[in-house]
This record gives C-alpha cells, structure tokens and sequence, in this order.
C-alpha cells in the first residue's frame, strides 16, 4: 500500500487509496485528572480515542449508490437503498444517544441549552460506558449461535460529501460510521415493526412469534449484556406454518454489550437519570432482573406460553455452539488497533464465564418473568379456563369459543405471585376454579359481552365495563369491578407489576429557624390498580420535623383516595411565643432563643378525599395529637405561664375537619386561580370541655403578563371560635420579614404578593440553570379579645431562584420589616 499522505484542511491524513486513520473521539480526549477518573470513571474513554485505520467515502459512493429512505429515531440511524433495493442501516459511532433517551433528559434536555457545558463533556463522556465496537463483536456471535446477524462495515464520511442528518439533529460528516447490510429485509418481502406485531397477535392466536429464536436471541442478550432491547431494535418477517404465521425476529442493534460502569459517584448519575438498568459488564450477573429491565416487556408479551424447558434447551444450545474458540474468533471482527487492548481479554474472560453459567441464567430468568405474567386473549371470542389445582399450581387455558380449538395452554408454579389475563375484543367466556390459598389472579373483561363463572373465587378479582350485566354471571366470591376506565380495560405490554425507589433530599437555612437537613425515601408500587400508582410510602427525617411518613392510596378512576401522615416529634422542634395580641414586643434586645418555646409533636391523620371533575376535591380528615411541652425557667413564656401551669402539661388533642379545594384555568393571562377552605373542630381527649371549632381559608391566583412577567398573591385566614385553645394552636400570621408566629390571636388575616420575572438560562460553564427574580410585599394582623388594635403589620423584600433540570430548586429571600428582617436559602425539590 502506498503510505503517501495527503494533508487536507481539515488535517485528516488521507493515503492514496482512500484509507485514513481515524478516532471516534479526537485523539488525548480520554485524559482526564486522577480525580475525575476516581469520581466519574475511566470507561472506554481510550478506546474512543484510539485511531482506526479505515477507508474514506461518501454515502453517494457506497455500493453504487446509496440514497435515503428513512430516519430511525430511536437507534439514531438512517435507512439508505441501493439501485437495485438492497437496504442498508447507517449510524454514526459515538455520541450520547442512549443517554438522552432517558425518561430524565426526555423532560430536560434541550442540546442547545447544553451545548458548551460541563455537563454537555459529562454526558459525551458517559456514552463511553458502551464499547464502541461491540456489534462487531456481537453480530458474529449471533451468527454462531443461529439467530439474525448483519455484516458490518465501517468508514469514514469526510466534511461536505453529503448533508444526511441524524434524527437528533447531529450529522453523519466528518465521522465514522457503521454500515449494517440489511440483507434479511431484502430477501424478506413483509418485515413489520414490533407495534404492528403486537397488534397481530391480539387480533389472533394463529399469530405468534418463534418461541425458540426469541428465547436464544434473548439469552445472548444477557450473555453479552446488551441491556438496550427496546421496541425498536426488533423487525420481524413472516413465515407460515400450517394454520399459522410464525414471525422471526431480525435485530437491527446489538450497540450496547459489554458495558463498563466505574467510578465512585457514577453509578449515583445513573440512578438520577432513570438509567438503573445500565450494570457493569462482570463475569457474575449481580442483579439479573435490574439488567434486562428495558427488555422485560417484550420478553412478558412474547413467550408467555413457553415453558421452563424451553428455556433450559436453548440455553444449553448456546453453550454448546459458543465455544473457546468460537468466542476467540469473534473479538477478531474487531479493528486491529482496538482489539489489542486489554479490554478485550476481560471481555472474553467474562463472557466465557457467563457461557459456563448459561443453563443457571436461563433458569433464573424464566422465574423472574414468571413472577406477574400478563396472559391476553383475541379480539375474537374466547374461552378462558383457569383452574388452580393447589396453592402454588396454576393451569391456563385459552380456546376459540367457537371452534373449541386450544389456543394456549401453560401451567404456572410457584415461582409465580400473580396473574393478570386480558379478554381483549370478542363476547368471552372465563371458567375459573380456584384454591383456598391459590395464586391471585386478575380477570380483565373487554367491551364484548363477557360470561364470568366462578367456583371459590377468593383469590379472583374481575373487572368489566359498567354496562356488563351479572344475570349470567357466578362470582363464587370474587371481586367484581365494573368501571368505564378505558386504561383499566386495555392491553399494554409495558404494564408490569413493578416498584421503584426514590430519595430526595433538601437543606434549609432559615434567619428565624436556623439550619436543617431533611430527606425522603419513596418506595411507589404499580400493580394492576394504579392511577398513576397502586400506592406510594414516604419516610422521611428532618432535623426539627422528626421522622415523617406519609401514605398515598389512590382509587383506580382517581377519583377518590385514600391518605395517611404521621410525624414522629423529636426535642430540636420548637414554637415561638411573643404572646398573644396583635402588638406585642419584639424583644429585639435578647436572644433568639428567649421566645422559643421546644417542643415535641406526635400526630397520625387519615383522610379521604373525593374528586368531582378535573376542579373540585372534598377531602375528611381526623387526627390525633399529643403535644410535648418543655417547661424552661429563663424563657419569656415563664414571665406569662407560672410553674405548675397546664400549658406546660403534655396533652392529646382529637381534630376532625372537612376541606374543599377548587382549582381553575380562567385563561392565558389568569393561568391559575386556587381556593380552599377548611372547617373543623379540635378537643381536648382528657377534657371534651376544651374544644375549638375553626376556619382555615387560602385564597390564590396568578395573573400572567407574558412568558416571562407574572403576577402571584395568596390570602390566608383562620378563625377560631372560643377561647379553649393553646398558644400553638392559636391563628398566627406568617409573613417574610417577621419571625416564625410573630403574632398570634384568635383570627388572623394576611396576604403574600409577589411580581415575577423569569430571566431564563444563565450561561455558565457547568450547566443549564433557569433563574428569575421577584420582589415582594406581605401585610396582615391578628384579632384577639378585648385588645384594641389597627394596625396592620408589613413586610416586603425580595429574592431569586434557580432551577437545575426542570427538578432541583434553590431559592433565597430577604424579606425586612420594622420589627426585624428575615433571610431563607433552601436547596431540594419543591420550593
């Protein structure tokens, strides 16, 4: 080969015959300070940076001429033809595509915003994770294995050959790019998308796809560890068998195996973006249900009828066909450059263990996917016979009611928790016949007139549309649902039984309060009867709060529900106490902890809410109360309560109260307009003497100037009506520029406005931030009995905001009064 170079502008170095050396990432990229590769990780950053030598061309050139037919968006890729209709898949290597796919960057990425940014490097820098040859790699061990393989290529597309754009907005010149021969798509004249797939299938039994492939497709998956196995990365053609059409799968992206996760707080990175399937690529598969978490699904939706055999048989295929030297052979397809690094001996190592260990992995696997399997019918009519022989069998079996032809027939263990089944379209017939304490099963009638017969149906919940009528049924005890819900009724393979796990933390300095910390844990449940979720569970712990739970139960139409808190109170909680009335001293002259009163608070309240339309709730609350007093000698409350006094004394306090709550959209410039109002009476439990009717009311609208400009003022209100109430639970005023329950009394009144202006993204080096600024002015006074005041306390001041993500807010505020001043800094969600 003539090694004469010639030097372009764009200073690539050209030979003669067209073959370059080219990186994916400019070359020294990868370095990076001990630090960063500590905390963020080292990756494949080398090999993205390591030049290649291949050969130089334009998309116009290849294989007598490539033209565009279409944009894959999900893979990042273009669908190009040849003249004579050979199809081809072009995609660039490199990029963060995987990362902006998140349900997190779906919500805040915007690649203008980011362009230049710390972060816009951090993400580049993550996509490094991927092995960015391994499809090479993969492909040839597909094909060794038996299932569909595309031969790849790779060039070079130099600047100016040609102006084909990526779907995310990133072109093809000026990289390298793979080119996957989509030769199946040829030869096959239907190949289909998986959504139109899913269809077929609901439409009849005698469309199904090819239980073995799938399986031996899906167990190379995890084998190589491509987590990535989403909707898109699968076609599928035809084939007819008997009385059926059997569909094989062709897949177009085996880009993410091999996966190299390192780095102290990375793997926390991933978690904030939704990434938790994203593992590390060991030769032991540490959690193997969190690794396939994208390709569950599909996996759910499509081998619900195979058994355990099934799965155990191709995973002994695949360990018999992947040999040593087969293994070997493939990380041949490799560049020469690449596969002399020592990646690529851990890599085999590791896949040659996780081959050793197939038989197991299959076995486990079945098992996850047998915990909830969500069986459906046809849009025809069916007949649906579940008999559960004992606690832990399960035996299912779909026929065509007409034709009485066995259309599925699977029998679940107990490696089996749940069972949901789908009647789909059609008049369907369900026979169920079930145990004492036998798997829970889910019945799930669609709009045709469906027949229910049940024997011992305990373990049985039905749902069917409001008009379903029970003269033909027998329920046997079952629960029988009859809602118009529409997501109650229809199939979606993506709904699973699942949970997740959040944290979400927040600190605060407060001029009045001082320094806190607090966070949350939320452990969120989606089962069958969700809307969103079935339920959530809240713990948390705040520095003056004490442990904190709240429970959230919604109804399955979301139109009633179910919640509960409770606080646990510990002795850094504290009130304070200036006195009663609506002039009493500052006390600016003494401590700020001369008017705290410590004490520590217990409560538990339920309550029940109603949703009438989009605008209305009705919520019933009850809670129970007990207040813990610390009796100080040096504070002010001593100058107004005595030794001995019963404000001192701990007390347990009943509380029942009914709140509406309104909420509308007048229009663009009145975006929002909230009311509420609370009414409700507080006891003493020790003393039914001592009690306390009350109005709480809160007042809110927004006016709108432009995008940017707004206008935000609530009112509040409370008022009691007798005297039997403690001096923490008198009405009070918050406003800005006073300290916390300045004055209290026996009604109160105040209001906070605030003029917005959104001063949109600040430029900085790290990453976006949305910020604004708003002035402010809060009046208000209390009443109390036989005190002659008309004064009306004011505070004003103002602050800033900003934003991270569209998530995590920071917020300041210096509010000033002629009583005293009050700043606050926070940092969470939700300020």
């Amino acid at each position: 080969m003539d090694t004469s170079v010639k030097q372009k502008e764009d200073t690539i170095p050209l030979y003669e015959d067209g073959v370059i050396r080219k990186s994916i990432y400019p070359q020294n990229s990868h370095e990076r300070s001990g630090m960063y590769d500590f905390i963020i990780g080292k990756h494949y950053r080398k090999l993205y940076s390591t030049p290649i030598t291949v050969k130089s061309t334009g998309l116009y050139d290849l294989y007598g001429g490539l033209t565009f037919v279409a944009q894959v968006p999900r893979l990042h890729a273009l669908f190009l033809e040849a003249k004579d209709a050979h199809l081809y898949m072009v995609r660039p290597l490199g990029g963060a595509t995987t990362f902006m796919e998140s349900d997190f960057f779906k919500n805040t990425y915007s690649k203008q915003e980011f362009k230049g940014t710390y972060l816009d490097k951090f993400i580049g820098d993550a996509y490094t994770i991927t092995h960015p040859y391994a499809f090479m790699v993969a492909d040839e061990l597909a094909e060794k294995v038996g299932v569909s393989s595309f031969e790849s290529k790779i060039y070079y597309i130099p600047k100016h050959v040609t102006t084909d754009t990526i779907a995310d907005g990133s072109g093809v010149q000026d990289r390298l790019i793979a080119i996957y021969d989509l030769k199946a798509f040829s030869v096959h004249s239907k190949v289909i998308e998986t959504e139109e797939l899913l269809a077929k299938i609901q439409e009849s039994k005698s469309f199904h796809v090819d239980q073995y492939e799938y399986i031996r497709e899906r167990l190379l998956d995890i084998l190589i560890g491509d987590w990535n196995k989403t909707r898109e990365s699968w076609h599928w053609y035809e084939v007819p068998h008997g009385d059926s059409l059997v569909y094989m799968p062709l897949v177009t992206d085996r880009s993410h195996a091999f996966t190299k996760i390192d780095g102290a707080f990375f793997k926390i990175m991933l978690g904030v973006l939704g990434l938790n399937s994203i593992t590390n690529y060991d030769s032991n598969i540490k959690n193997l249900k969190k690794a396939n978490g994208i390709g569950i699904p599909l996996d759910v939706a499509f081998v619900a009828r195979t058994g355990r055999e099934v799965w155990y048989q191709e995973a002994k295929y695949i360990k018999s066909a992947l040999t040593d030297e087969v293994i070997d052979k493939a990380f041949e397809a490799l560049p020469e450059e690449i596969y002399v690094s020592p990646y690529t001996e851990i890599i085999k190592d590791n896949l040659k263990k996780r081959r050793d260990a197939v038989e197991v992995i299959a076995q486990k696997y079945y098992d996850i996917l047998q915990q909830t399997p969500v069986i459906t019918g046809t849009n025809k009519d069916d007949l649906f016979v579940i008999n559960q022989k004992d606690r832990h069998t399960t035996n299912v079996r779909i026929y065509d009611r007409n034709s009485s032809q066995l259309l599925f027939d699977k029998e679940y263990d107990k490696s089996t928790n749940e069972i949901w089944l789908y009647g789909l379209g059609g008049d369907d017939t369900f026979r169920f016949s079930g145990t004492k304490r036998g798997t829970p099963i889910t019945l799930v009638g669609g709009k045709g007139i469906n027949i229910y017969h049940v024997e011992r149906g305990k373990n049985a919940d039905i749902y069917d549309y409001k008009s379903h009528s029970l003269l033909n049924d027998t329920l046997d005890g079952a629960s029988m649902t009859r809602t118009n819900v529409e997501k109650v009724h229809e199939y979606d393979y993506k709904k699973l039984k699942y949970q997740t796990v959040s944290f979400t933390p927040w600190g605060v300095y407060d001029s009045d309060l001082g320094f806190y910390l607090g966070a949350y844990v939320s452990k969120t449940m989606y089962g069958f009867k969700r809307s969103p979720y079935s339920y959530q569970h809240r713990i948390g712990y705040s520095y003056l709060d004490g442990l904190m739970y709240q429970g959230l139960f919604p109804s399955l139409d979301e139109r009633r529900g179910f919640n509960i808190e409770a606080i646990f109170g510990i002795a850094n909680d504290f009130h304070n106490f200036f006195g009663y009335g609506n002039q009493t001293n500052g006390f600016k002259d003494e401590s700020i902890d001369f008017n705290r009163v410590g004490i520590a608070k217990y409560h538990i309240e339920p309550s029940y809410y109603w949703r009438f339309g989009t605008k209305n709730k009705l919520t019933a609350s009850t809670m129970l109360e007990l207040y813990k007093i610390d009796h100080p000698t040096d504070r002010f409350i001593n100058e107004i309560y005595k030794d001995g006094d019963p404000v001192f004394d701990t007390k347990v306090f009943m509380d029942i109260s009914l709140t509406y709550e309104m909420h509308r959209q007048l229009s663009a410039l009145v975006p929002s307009l909230d009311f509420l109002l609370t009414s409700g009476i507080n006891w003493t439990v020790s003393d039914i003497r001592r009690n306390f009717p009350y109005i709480k009311s809160k007042f809110s609208f927004e006016i709108a100037f432009s995008d940017r400009l707004s206008l935000a003022t609530e009112v509040l209100g409370t008022a009691l009506f007798t005297n039997y109430y403690e001096f923490y639970q008198a009405a009070s005023v918050e406003l800005r520029g006073f300290r916390q329950s300045r004055f209290i009394g026996k009604q109160s009144l105040y209001q906070h406005t605030d003029l917005r202006y959104d001063l949109g993204h600040l430029k900085n080096p790290f990453t976006p931030i949305q910020y604004g600024v708003f002035v402010g002015v809060d009046y208000g006074r209390v009443w109390y009995p036989n005190e002659e005041s008309t004064r009306w306390h004011t505070s004003y001041g103002g602050g800033w905001w900003l934003t991270l993500f569209k998530k995590y807010t920071g917020k300041f505020s210096y509010f000033a009064s002629n009583d005293d001043a009050r700043f606050f800094i926070g940092f969470g969600m939700g300020f």
